[in-house]
């Protein structure tokens, strides 16, 4: 068994806030009774009465800057989910750059629109999702706190796009079923962020600064508003079926290769969730990236089961280091060196609540045969990872009066302590990014 306690430490110096947490920019969402249909055309009467987002500052090229063209954002929200419409105008003489078409494509370097959903408002986690003119999505999770995106998860949700005489606008339905989301609350944070690629152009609704990313959800506005979303049952049941069958010689019987699979999914409640998977079946699960070793070292395969990826961020934590050292690594689990052990069973609890962050995965591992002499036999094993995580303090300030310090974690016998020393070289001053800790405990018990 091990045990690790997890300190993490936000930026110590980060972006400039445009915008104090006391002041935040807001937006209304406005009720829709009925279903909208999803097309990208924004001509419904409900987008013209909505809320309206029009105040986008430059990131890049000019920091600080009035954008070069307009966008107007609006969210409506209906029984069961929110949908957001975009219209993206252009100055004249310059068009849309669009390649990409593919679920999951890499959007940086051409014209999209990034959406950041925080619906715990802990401004520590949260939901990406993106869409270019052509309509291809991008969805992620938030990871490290907001500086990294996991984009190996997905979710359900729809967007459609249309070009108009200016520009092109953009229709994004994002069910509330697809997502965690604490059930007391009436406001989520809510970001935006646009490409004009042409320009070289990146401009975002609030927490615009080059220092700063648009997944970091403590820079993020408020979506004000929101009503009880129907859930519905929360029951999700996927069986599947591998029918095959081979002859390892010839005249030798068939060695019949068929097998069956569940995989059930609850929602307990608005922020929790339960996963079970019985016989499980990867079959479906997309291809890693072919690549070439020349070193001694592993190579580095990111997790792509979706069963590990729901709510992946919980299992992540470490003291901050880079992502070689990575101390829970789920997809070593139904492997053995470069060869798949087969999984009877899974199970998965995952939710957050009261600033607290839980998560608890128990697999069992069947038996398996030596492959080409490579590996002996493998007797089934249970193996089981908890980890529970809170967060001290919503946010702290340090003084705008004097230089950031940068923070020292000291380790010693007499237990962890952080002390903050002033930074002599720095003499300018300048605003303190905010600062937030998060601890936690993993453990895992791995048992024949």
């Amino acid at each position: 068994m091990a045990a690790m306690l997890r300190i993490s430490r936000r930026n110590a110096v980060a972006c400039d806030e445009r915008h104090r947490p006391a002041d935040r920019p807001e937006c209304n969402l406005a009720s829709r009774p009925t279903p909208l249909r999803i097309d990208g055309a924004l001509t419904e009467s409900a987008w013209q009465t909505a809320d309206s987002i029009t105040t986008l500052t430059q990131v890049e090229p000019h920091q600080g800057a009035a954008p070069s063209a307009r966008t107007v954002v609006r969210v409506l929200a209906t029984a069961d989910a929110i949908v957001i419409g975009v219209r993206a105008d252009y100055s004249e003489g310059v068009g849309i750059v669009s390649y990409a078409r593919s679920r999951d494509a890499v959007l940086g370097n051409e014209d999209h629109i990034k959406i950041v959903l925080d619906t715990y408002r802990d401004r520590r986690s949260g939901y990406v999702f993106a869409v270019n003119a052509n309509g291809a999505r991008y969805d992620a999770l938030i990871a490290g706190q907001g500086d990294a995106e996991n984009a190996n998860w997905d979710s359900i949700w729809e967007a459609a796009t249309a070009r108009t005489a200016t520009g092109w606008s953009a229709e994004i339905r994002i069910p509330a079923k697809s997502r965690l989301f604490r059930p007391d609350l009436t406001e989520w944070g809510f970001n935006i962020q646009r490409r004009i690629q042409r320009l070289q152009e990146t401009v975002r609704w609030t927490g615009a600064a080059q220092d700063c990313k648009v997944t970091q959800t403590s820079r993020a506005g408020v979506l004000t508003g929101l009503p009880s979303f129907a859930l519905g049952r929360g029951l999700s049941i996927r069986p599947s079926v591998t029918v095959g069958g081979a002859r390892d010689s010839a005249g030798s019987p068939l060695r019949n290769g068929s097998h069956g699979s569940l995989d059930v999914t609850q929602r307990v409640g608005s922020n929790a969730l339960a996963s079970l998977t019985v016989n499980t079946d990867f079959a479906e699960t997309e291809v890693d990236t072919r690549q070439v070793n020349l070193t001694r070292f592993p190579l580095f395969f990111p997790e792509k089961r979706s069963f590990f990826l729901e709510s992946a961020d919980i299992f992540d934590f470490g003291l901050g280091l880079s992502g070689d050292v990575v101390p829970f690594f789920s997809r070593r689990v139904g492997i053995e060196g470069d060869v798949q052990v087969p999984i009877e069973a899974g199970l998965k609890v995952n939710g957050r609540t009261s600033g607290t962050s839980y998560g608890v995965l128990a697999v069992r591992t069947g038996d398996m045969a030596p492959v080409n002499c490579r590996l002996e036999s493998r007797a089934a094993s249970s193996s089981t990872s908890c980890r529970p995580a809170s967060d001290w303090m919503r946010r702290s300030r340090l003084p705008t009066e004097s230089p950031c310090p940068p923070a020292r974690i000291n380790f010693s016998d007499s237990g962890l302590k952080a002390d903050w020393r002033r930074n002599a070289a720095s003499t300018r001053r300048r605003q303190c990014g905010l600062v937030a800790f998060t601890t936690g405990i993993s453990l895992s018990i791995n048992s024949p």
